[in-house]
């Protein structure tokens, strides 16, 4: 597979990994007793379903995010020079 479809969904699949850890993190710790909510509803799985992968598609999407944004590679030096910019001296007035 080439580097960037592999890069990315390596990435998304840490994402979801994240996703997968805060999951359970809510259901043990049960904030505002929202595990039992998720766990006895009548629809059983598809809740805890819907909020697994709600917060994968987040945790992926900042996680690919941040691994494009980190890996940063150097401008290629072509041999041009960069132009200096030099502050011109600007005479103001004042106004009464």
């Amino acid at each position: 597979m080439p580097s960037i479809p592999a890069f990315l969904l390596r990435q998304a699949a840490i994402g979801f990994g994240v996703a997968t850890i805060f999951a359970a993190a809510i259901l043990v710790a049960d904030p505002s007793g929202m595990s039992g909510l998720l766990l006895g509803a009548a629809e059983h799985p598809l809740p805890l379903l819907l909020l697994w992968a709600f917060l994968g598609m987040t945790f992926s999407a900042v996680q690919i995010g941040a691994a494009v944004m980190l890996s940063a590679e150097e401008a290629p030096q072509s041999g041009r020079r960069v132009p200096v910019l030099v502050p011109v001296p600007v005479r103001v007035t004042r106004r009464r």
